[in-house]
């Protein structure tokens, strides 16, 4: 197998071209430069948590309540989300450039708009504005990987990338209050629309077109016809849901944990310093995906990360079922589990994208969609079942969506080779 970059890939799939040979261009790959890419996925990354810490500050400005502030995170996950399902077609018909181009500019005026706000209002359209286009990094960035390198090397070289989607957030997050502290929270939406500029410059003048065959313009019935020949690719659909169990429990666990360390007498700082243990987890996950994925294979690596999240949840739920839940567990545990979504996220998402041949920037649009998607019924289901009041009830919704991974994972490593990427 050829670990460099593409040189004319096709997918069977059931007995059936998912990408005709002929259809591909046979010659090298423009490959996005990583530095760009990372520069860009970090870029987008800002805007998930740097108002966090200032959503008091809005509330109180504006005279509203929590519930109203807490819009501005919520109507931004919304918008990353579903408009991920727009750029991913996008991006299969019109090239990847243009429409991530699109994405940074609609980020960077999101960002102006929000340092002009006068109401709440217009501060949460602010934040749609630039859900809706960050949406563009986190769908054609992986388009772009998967145009860019085979399925082993583009797990790699995404593990890299991904790292940034950890460290970012919690760097945008640290940095959010000590701007809102000097000079208000308007200074969180300067960094996002400069964070948004920097990245249209360097996309503009840095990134070649890397779909070098674009499927043309979007028509409706085609569109339908296409997202069903998604649908019907077991891969896919095995390596879209095991990452999205993934991505699901991570951000559940970073929703509801900090309240059970709450409930152990932790400060919020020392909540943030036991929290620290997971995102370091991820990084050193990350870390084998990048040394171990193209021996071991995505399929290996996918089905040992979600079994690993498995076990460790399990532990966790035993230990509070027998209250020997402390500080140093829960951090151990979270340190496990981001581990394995290490292991997890970026094998199964790059296998997912490769599987789906000329179909990559709709694969990804959906995946990621899923993925926060995941997330959201994960976390409302935490509060059905009062997950964040008894910590034991919301460990048993991770736990089946660990077993959820754990089979989708089994049937990855069980389908057969006639029906994987070819490079």
């Amino acid at each position: 197998m050829n670990m460099g970059p593409k040189t004319g890939k096709h997918l069977i799939s059931k007995g059936k071209n998912f990408l005709e040979p002929s259809s591909r261009n046979t010659g090298p790959v423009a490959s996005a430069p990583i530095w760009l890419l990372i520069l860009t996925m970090g870029c987008g990354a800002v805007g998930l948590t740097i108002i966090s810490p200032s959503l008091k500050s809005v509330a109180e400005e504006f005279d509203v309540d929590s519930a109203t502030a807490q819009f501005l995170l919520s109507g931004y996950f919304i918008a990353i989300a579903s408009s991920q399902l727009i750029y991913g077609p996008m991006s299969d018909r019109y090239g990847r450039r243009k429409p991530l181009l699109i994405g940074m500019v609609l980020y960077a005026m999101g960002g102006i708009l929000g340092v002009y706000a006068a109401s709440i209002t217009t501060l949460i359209y602010a934040r749609i504005l630039q859900g809706l286009g960050a949406a563009a990094t986190v769908s054609i960035v992986r388009a772009i990987i998967n145009d860019s390198y085979d399925r082993t090397k583009g797990a790699s070289v995404f593990a890299t990338i991904s790292a940034v989607m950890v460290i970012a957030p919690i760097f945008s997050f640290i940095s959010g209050g000590l701007i809102d502290e000097m000079i208000g929270w308007k200074g969180t939406m300067v960094i996002i629309a400069l964070a948004g500029g920097l990245s249209l410059v360097s996309n503009y003048f840095f990134l070649n077109e890397t779909n070098l065959n674009p499927m043309g313009k979007i028509v409706p019935r085609l569109l339908i016809s296409e997202y069903y020949e998604l649908f019907s690719n077991r891969l896919f659909l095995a390596f879209v849901i095991a990452s999205a169990c993934s991505v699901g429990i991570f951000l559940c666990m970073i929703g509801f944990v900090p309240y059970e360390y709450s409930r152990l007498g932790l400060s919020p700082g020392e909540i943030g310093f036991w929290f620290a243990a997971t995102p370091v987890g991820y990084m050193f996950g990350n870390f084998i995906t990048r040394w171990k994925a193209q021996k071991w294979g995505l399929e290996s690596m996918t089905l040992i990360g979600s079994i690993i999240c498995f076990l460790s949840i399990g532990l966790l739920f035993l230990m509070t079922m027998g209250e020997l839940q402390n500080p140093f567990l829960i951090s151990f545990t979270g340190l496990v589990l981001g581990f394995s979504a290490g292991l997890v996220i970026p094998n199964a998402t790059m296998g997912a994208i490769a599987s789906a041949g000329r179909l990559a920037g709709s694969a990804s649009g959906f995946t990621g969609a899923l993925q926060m998607g995941f997330g959201v019924i994960g976390g409302s289901m935490i509060a059905a079942v009062g997950g964040y009041e008894l910590f034991h009830l919301g460990l048993l919704i991770i736990i089946l969506m660990a077993v959820l991974g754990v089979g989708a994972s089994l049937m990855a490593k069980s389908i057969p080779l006639s029906e994987t990427a070819r490079s």
